[in-house]
């Protein structure tokens, strides 16, 4: 949304005409803004859910092809109605559609696996059949509604599918990647709107997981979550996302904390008068670390600005 206190400056600024601020604010009107758009989507889903229940409430009274022609029937219709939309210029709703052909597409699946008992021991593989087969969703959508939807879904299977002992570190290594990656895309390729929510999924994921990794209290989890801050930060600094860097002294903070109860917990600090004194002043000097950290980070960004 646009606001018109900042289509003032722009018009006093010389930026915009008063006529070309009149055009941005009816036609922000026009589009209900974020909040309405959400509930639309909102809408879309609700009444995807109700269909599926309706189906699922009626489930035994109905056979395995007639409820195989109902699943079809819904998906090539959402199919059809987005292609009719999109065909008479009626892009919002079109891409509404794409959502709900996202979820029938993933409804389908399940109940083709329920009725022919497909289903086995692999738990990541409807996933990953459900995200490759709406794949193509992603680059027919012109908005991001249905990438809200798919990311989430790729970023759990790619979570799902890492799996083994290492499972943190490649989970690491695979959302940074991804992250990187849809940075590439929302910098050089930002018509495909799929890449911006793909870099902010991707990095709420690493961090997410980051987290888990630093509170597991042992030596080596501590070591490379310290040189994956350090990494990063250095990183974020050469391209100036100062943003990120800050969010990095916050997980430093966590990471304080994590060290502190380690140390107490391992070394014995807590058991003793002395060991308290001696692990409340490792704590404080971490801390006064961090805060400078934080205050050079302060100073050169506002140096850059």
């Amino acid at each position: 949304m646009f606001k018109a206190k900042q289509l003032d400056k722009l018009v006093k600024a010389g930026i915009i005409t008063a006529e070309q601020q009149k055009q941005i604010l009816s036609f922000d009107n026009s589009s209900g803004g974020f909040v309405m758009r959400a509930l639309n989507l909102l809408g879309i889903f609700t009444i995807g859910v109700g269909v599926i229940s309706l189906v699922a409430s009626n489930w035994e009274y109905l056979g395995d092809n007639l409820k195989l022609i109902v699943m079809f029937a819904l998906l090539f219709g959402a199919a059809g109605m987005a292609v009719s939309n999109k065909l008479k210029g009626q892009d919002n709703r079109a891409e509404k559609w794409l959502v709900a052909l996202f979820l029938f597409v993933g409804a389908v699946i399940g109940l083709v696996i329920q009725i022919y008992q497909l289903s086995g021991n692999i738990m990541h593989l409807p996933f990953a059949l459900w995200w490759a087969a709406t794949l193509p969703l992603l680059f027919a959508a012109k908005k991001k509604y249905v990438a809200w939807f798919w990311m989430p879904l790729f970023l759990v299977w790619c979570a799902m599918y890492a799996g083994g002992g290492f499972w943190l570190e490649i989970c690491l290594g695979v959302y940074a990647a991804l992250y990187a990656g849809g940075s590439f895309l929302s910098k050089y390729k930002p018509d495909f709107v799929a890449g911006e929510v793909l870099r902010r999924d991707a990095c709420f994921a690493f961090y997410l997981v980051l987290a888990g990794y630093i509170l597991f209290y042992d030596l080596w989890h501590l070591t490379i979550s310290a040189l994956i801050l350090l990494l990063t930060s250095g990183v974020y600094h050469y391209f100036k996302d100062y943003g990120k860097v800050r969010l990095n002294i916050k997980f430093a903070g966590l990471w304080v904390f994590s060290l502190y109860i380690y140390l107490g917990d391992k070394i014995g600090l807590f058991s003793t008068g002395i060991g308290l004194i001696i692990s409340g002043v490792v704590l404080i000097a971490l801390v006064k670390g961090v805060v400078k950290w934080a205050k050079l980070i302060k100073k050169e960004e506002k140096k850059n600005a």
